[in-house]
């Protein structure tokens, strides 16, 4: 079977596709310059897929809806947006969708409602890309490193930059934050300048992620079984220690001090950052138990059996 990814994001490149090429699937990706309604169409042309697979719909509904209208080629949905954009955007990519996929296990029932096919797809990671890698010494002396963009939405994010990020400042520890917008003053929550180093590009995260003492994780949902941070199964496939913003996933899928350790108020984080910045061996073990959990039960070979098992 073929099936054709409409985007090349990382979590395509580095994840999904390769979980299907493990099937025996042979596949192909739109790159960005071919982003068009007429690139597509020629990919289609030439490449003659079975499906066409699509990721977030934010802005790919003028390339691909007159395509799916005007052919014949079964298209899967997958809603990394669920639960936020699931009224409006999720369902118009589901009423053209022979199967949707959504990483909210909550969201089910609303595409059941309209009589869409779903089924729960949450992140993962492909073990021959996110594997831990040899340690930089450089990056060895970091205390901690947070690697996300600085929302100005969702609460109980926002919350838990005060109590995950906060606490390593104030305690002088060596932290490097990247992303966007962490030093915008007109944000709820910002950082000195100093912490902020800036972009860094998603290849370069592995190294990161295997060589800081601790790496730091935030959330925007926080009450789903399922739905969090792509970056929690990233960090633990790269063997980095885990230090998380507590929530409903989070807890469902791991194990508090065997494969990560997360934290839901500022007087706890500092309990974690003076119990573990210490202790190299307890980190490594955890770290260690981490990335064997997500190497074997959250694998894209794994979401991708469920998604051929869903369309056959």
């Amino acid at each position: 079977m073929k099936i054709l990814f409409t985007n090349p994001a990382p979590i395509i490149k580095y994840g999904m596709q390769p979980g299907f090429e493990k099937h025996g699937w042979t596949t192909d990706r739109l790159e960005v310059p071919e982003q068009t309604e007429q690139g597509l169409r020629r990919k289609i042309d030439t490449f003659k897929p079975d499906y066409i697979f699509t990721e977030s719909g934010v802005t790919h509904r003028e390339m691909i809806f007159p395509v799916l209208e005007q052919m014949s080629i079964p298209h899967i949905y997958w809603a990394i947006e669920d639960p936020v954009a699931n009224d409006g955007m999720a369902m118009e990519w589901a009423a053209r969708s022979v199967l949707s996929l959504t990483p909210c296990q909550e969201m089910m029932p609303n595409y059941r409602r309209q009589g869409y096919r779903v089924i729960c797809i949450p992140f993962a990671i492909d073990p021959d890309y996110y594997f831990r890698q040899p340690v930089d010494s450089q990056l060895a002396s970091l205390d901690a490193v947070h690697i996300g963009n600085n929302y100005n939405v969702f609460a109980p994010r926002i919350a838990a930059y005060r109590y995950i990020i906060q606490p390593f400042i104030d305690h002088s520890a060596n932290i490097a934050v990247y992303g966007m917008d962490w030093c915008n003053p007109a944000h709820a929550y910002s950082i000195p300048a100093e912490v902020h180093k800036g972009y860094l590009a998603h290849e370069r995260t592995g190294s990161m992620y295997s060589s800081a003492k601790m790496v730091l994780g935030l959330h925007s949902i926080v009450d789903s079984v399922t739905m969090q941070s792509m970056r929690t199964f990233e960090v633990l496939g790269c063997g980095g220690f885990l230090l998380t913003q507590k929530t409903k996933a989070i807890e469902a899928m791991f194990e508090n001090h065997k494969h990560l350790v997360w934290s839901a108020s500022y007087e706890e984080t500092v309990e974690l950052m003076n119990y573990y910045l210490p202790r190299d061996e307890a980190r490594a073990t955890i770290a260690a138990q981490g990335m064997q959990h997500v190497h074997t039960h959250h694998t894209y070979e794994r979401r991708a059996a469920e998604i051929i098992g869903a369309l056959s």
